[in-house]
């Protein structure tokens, strides 16, 4: 899942995408509204986290402009505001939840599940996703498996493979990757890249990790 999030509070927003990111999901953080509205409709966004009171455009009026052009899409307010007529307009405006400063991040996080649970349809998915022929992916066990046995790999390796299954076909950043893998601590992009080479010599089918030069890797499937 792909996640949009406006929020000035910088401690705020790195917890938040480190901890959105612990989960599998992508989030893409924003400090201001010029920002935010003028990036929102260049990719596509699964969910949308908007804080009400935010520089150059407040998120109310983010929360306008996403609500007129992407209406199915849950969104939630967070504000330090506990005024009625705010969390009311918020709602009136297009918003499918809100939460109040300051909030548990394992609150926020079932409030999201909730909310695109309840807004998608339902559907029983198979535990397994097939990537190749030859390759699938236990989502319950968050195993990887060739021809049926399972692949061995460190836990960094595990951790990397993790968040580019949970987001196939999307590109990976080495900033994504040093967030969900190193927890956010800073690791130069040549130790990403060995992380990555040594993945990749691991797998026996190499097409199904691609390298985007100057953007990031992508884990695709190839059937």
């Amino acid at each position: 899942m792909k996640i949009l999030l406006l929020e000035d509070e910088l401690m705020l927003s790195k917890s938040i995408q480190k901890y959105l990111l612990s989960f599998g999901y992508l989030v893409d953080v924003y400090d201001n509204g010029k920002d935010d509205l003028e990036f929102f409709d260049k990719k596509e966004y699964d969910f949308y986290i908007l804080d009400i009171n935010t520089p150059l455009i407040s998120g109310l009026e983010c929360l306008k402009v996403i609500s007129a052009r992407y209406p199915q899409i849950p969104k939630i307010i967070i504000s330090a505001y506990s005024d009625i007529d705010y969390i009311s307009d918020a709602f009136d405006i297009g918003c499918n939840d809100y939460l109040k400063k300051p909030f548990n991040l394992k609150e926020l996080h079932i409030r999201i599940e909730n909310l695109s649970s309840s807004i998608k349809p339902q559907i029983v998915e198979s535990s397994i996703i097939s990537l190749s022929k030859n390759y699938t992916f236990d989502k319950n066990t968050n195993q990887l498996y060739y021809k049926e046995e399972l692949q061995v790999f460190t836990k960094k390796e595990h951790s990397l493979i993790l968040l580019l299954v949970s987001n196939l076909g999307q590109i990976i950043t080495d900033e994504n990757i040093q967030s969900f893998v190193w927890n956010g601590i800073y690791v130069e992009s040549s130790t990403i890249r060995s992380l990555v080479n040594r993945v990749r010599s691991k797998l026996k089918e190499k097409n199904i990790l691609e390298n985007i030069r100057g953007f990031g890797y992508v884990m695709k499937k190839t059937i």
